[in-house]
């Protein structure tokens, strides 16, 4: 029997089953059952040690809601087993008791089932008022009651061993207390929730993370406040929607490629691909079956095998194909019905042809000698009948004869391929024309039926024509007696021409008897016996050859009568001596040498006198006097000069032939010049007679003393108006050798102060200037000192005189 369970100030409600199963062997002891550890297993919470109610996810229940336990067991007997149950109750029936809901607190309460399968279920609900728990440290009812609770669980365990055998099957559920989300604390008696769940009972479930205070938990889900979302709240909304295009990461809008803008709604391809593809590098790529520059179109089937167009996902075909795809053979016009169409071809029924079968056929396709139209034959020329197999004649003949395998056999006076013409005599015996009856005949025949030979232009009545041949007339000769003869007939040494002989080459005369000169002797001989006599003057076969005089006396050759005389000789035989290009025409050539004209020299009077013994005279500093000599007279002499430093300009003037003296103005001062003299004469210029010329530099001028001191002069001067590179003035003590002081001063400066001179000591002071390492003339001054006195300053101005 199960023991009955009694607790202080507590309400049991145990379910017991009306009948219980009586075991053959004697029941377990005490001892056995309260080992047998059940409990143990399935409810380990009862025994862990809690730690004090400040843990976190401890929910206590309130002071007027109990404290439960439930607890199912399900057995399964078979019918064989060693158990005897006592089941004369009805299958699937459950027993209660009378009026469970009459039992007093602190009473128990069992209920079992037992169905067809034979199973027996146990039912055990344990309910402890909250204000029984005194939750003190040492819990004695509460303890108490849980030992209990392990001796029953105990003896159910030995129960369910000692009946087991392999027939027997079941199993033992628990719905412990906290909804089997927590653990049950003795201690504080309330439950410990395990993580997500919360509740007296563990039964609310509980928001992660406490949605991060960032929205309400409701039945365990975070309904996040605006701009929040994510399992836990925990991420951040972006302000606007970022649609199918992108991912909203820490509240920005995170596009994918081919798009952008704030909310990535904008695309890098046309109309956005229209929502049909994606956006790769600003060209859509559409997604099936769309295609087009922004997938607007629809792909047709297999491309319409490129066999026409497609136009909005629909193939329209090209001539010849036909099918959804473009991919069948079609026939012209569907072959009009008239035929069937194979591989893009039409077979057409008897009585069709015709690419499209639209055409009637004609009797034995008319031969091929016509063209068949609506099923009739149109024969070609030639040919007739209702296939056109019979040959026609040409106009049928027109009526004068018979059409005989397409020739016609005219009738007697007729002729001609369609029997239209008149027929002539004999046939103009096939020597001319037929027309209109009448013989026109060739040339060379007449008569009425051409059978009279004739002669050429009748032989121009100069002969008689007999045969058809000319039998010319004395004085008269050629085919039809039109050319006058030759005498002797030019003895066949020529031809005949008017009446006059044209002779062969080598023969002359009236008749061509004679033998001829070559040329006719040029007119320069006569001819004799074929041989040319030539005139004083000429010779050679033909006299074409002139001889020159005394033969050029063997010193040049004979040209066309003319001596082209060697080198060195000259004169219509090359008699004479010649000269160097022949003087150049400005000279006589006697005897080979050249006597030249005046103011030409040289072996062949090429060369201008040239002037001679320049002299350079007085130079300045922008002037240079020149003067030269020459022993003929010129036309003008050509002065030029330029600086000898890189980059000077060449400058020239014109001096009259006459002269021999000349000054060069308007130079530089202190510049070297190169100064070339040239004889000019007819535009010839001689060689040049040169100089180097350096001018003058000019001497400083206004020296003078500005002030005078014991040991300090200072000294102004007048300042250049030309270019140059520095001043030097000197300071020389009269009386020392070494006594003298240097200074180099720029061309700006036109004042100085000498200082560390020695009191009334006389020095002697110089200026001058210096250009291209040149040093000009100096001016030069003496001063003296003042000696040492108790005031002794004094300035002095001295004029360019003193």
């Amino acid at each position: 029997d199960l023991e009955e369970l009694h607790v202080l100030n507590a309400e049991e409600d145990l379910i017991i089953p009306t009948q219980i199963a009586h075991c053959n062997q004697d029941c377990p002891s005490s001892q056995s059952l309260s080992n047998a550890g059940l409990l143990k297993k399935i409810m380990p919470h009862q025994r862990h040690t809690l730690s004090p109610s400040t843990e976190h996810n401890v929910t206590l229940p309130s002071t007027g809601h109990p404290v439960v336990f439930s607890h199912i067991y399900n057995i399964n007997v078979s019918a064989s087993s060693l158990c005897s149950v006592d089941l004369e109750a009805p299958e699937d029936t459950q027993h209660y008791p009378k009026d469970i809901a009459a039992i007093p607190p602190g009473h128990h309460v069992t209920e079992h089932t037992v169905n067809g399968e034979n199973q027996i279920v146990f039912t055990h609900r344990i309910n402890i008022p909250r204000h029984a728990c005194s939750c003190t440290d040492d819990f004695p009812g509460l303890k108490d009651l849980v030992s209990r609770l392990e001796m029953l669980e105990g003896e159910v365990s030995a129960l369910r061993h000692q009946c087991s055998s392999e027939q027997l099957t079941g199993e033992l559920g628990t719905k412990p207390y906290c909804n089997g989300h927590g653990k049950y604390s003795a201690e504080t008696c309330g439950c410990i929730c395990d993580p997500g769940w919360k509740g007296p009972n563990c039964t609310e479930a509980e928001c992660l993370a406490s949605c991060h205070d960032r929205g309400l938990c409701v039945d365990g889900k975070c309904e996040c406040y605006k701009g929040f979302t994510g399992e836990d709240c925990a991420l951040k909304t972006c302000p606007m929607d970022c649609g199918a295009h992108s991912q909203c990461v820490g509240g920005i809008c995170v596009c994918s490629d081919g798009f952008f803008g704030e909310d990535c709604s904008q695309s890098r391809c046309l109309n956005n691909c229209l929502g049909r593809g994606r956006c790769d590098d600003g060209d859509c790529v559409c997604d099936e079956p769309w295609t087009g520059f922004d997938c607007s179109e629809l792909i047709c089937p297999k491309d319409c095998y490129d066999r026409g167009r497609c136009v909005n996902g629909t193939c329209y075909c090209d001539e010849g194909f036909s099918g959804e795809d473009c991919g069948e053979h079609s026939c012209p016009n569907n072959c009009r019905g008239n035929g069937f169409c194979v591989d893009g071809k039409c077979v057409c029924t008897a009585g069709y042809s015709g690419k499209d079968c639209s055409q009637l056929t004609c009797l034995n396709d008319c031969n091929g000698r016509g063209t068949c139209f609506n099923g009739m034959c149109i024969c070609d020329s030639g040919y007739q009948g209702e296939d056109c197999s019979q040959l026609a004649c040409l106009n049928n003949c027109n009526n004068r004869g018979q059409c005989i395998n397409g020739r016609c056999s005219c009738d007697v006076g007729f002729h001609g391929d369609d029997c239209s013409e008149l027929s002539c005599p004999n046939n103009c015996l096939q020597r001319g024309r037929c027309v209109n009856g009448q013989c026109v005949c060739d040339e060379g025949f007449a008569g009425e039926d051409c059978s009279i030979r004739t002669c050429p232009s009748n032989c121009y009545g100069r002969g008689e024509c007999i045969e058809g041949r000319c039998v010319c007339h004395v004085g008269f000769i050629g085919e039809d007696c039109s050319q006058l003869s030759c005498p002797n007939n030019c003895r066949n040494r020529g031809r005949c021409i008017d009446g006059q002989c044209v002779c062969d080459e080598g023969f002359r005369g009236e008749d061509c008897s004679q033998k001829a000169c070559p040329n006719d002797c040029l007119a320069r001989g006569y001819c004799l016996n074929g041989k040319c006599n030539c005139q004083q003057g000429y010779t050679g076969d033909d006299c074409s050859v002139i001889i020159c005089l005394d033969s050029c006396n063997n010193r040049g050759r004979c040209v066309n009568g003319r001596c082209i005389c060697e080198i060195g000789y000259e004169g219509e035989s090359c008699a004479e001596l010649s000269c160097v290009n022949n003087c150049h025409d400005k000279g006589r050539c006697v005897s080979g040498q050249c006597f030249c004209d005046e103011g030409y020299i040289g072996e062949d009077c090429s060369e201008v006198s040239p002037p001679k013994d320049l002299t350079v005279g007085e130079v300045s500093t922008d002037t240079v006097d020149l003067s030269w000599n020459n022993e003929m007279l010129v036309t003008e002499y050509l002065i030029t000069y330029v600086p000898t430093s890189p980059g000077g300009l060449l400058m020239d003037f014109i001096v009259p032939g006459d002269k021999t003296a000349a000054t060069v103005k308007e130079l530089e001062p202190g510049i070297e010049y190169l100064i070339s003299v040239y004889a000019v004469l007819s535009n010839k210029k001689s060689i040049p007679v040169s100089a180097r010329v350096a001018t003058d530099l000019p001497q400083p001028e206004g020296l003078r003393f500005k002030s005078v001191r014991e040991t300090s002069v200072e000294v102004v001067w007048d300042q250049l108006d030309i270019s140059f590179d520095n001043w030097e003035i000197y300071f020389r003590n009269t009386k020392e050798e070494n006594g003298k002081v240097v200074s180099t001063l720029p061309t700006s400066q036109n004042e100085f102060l000498q200082s560390g001179l020695g009191p009334g000591q006389e020095y002697e002071v110089s200026l001058n200037i210096v250009k291209n390492n040149t040093r000009g003339p100096q001016t030069s001054r003496t001063v003296t000192t003042s000696k040492f006195s108790a005031n002794s300053r004094y300035n002095i101005l001295m004029s360019p005189n003193i």
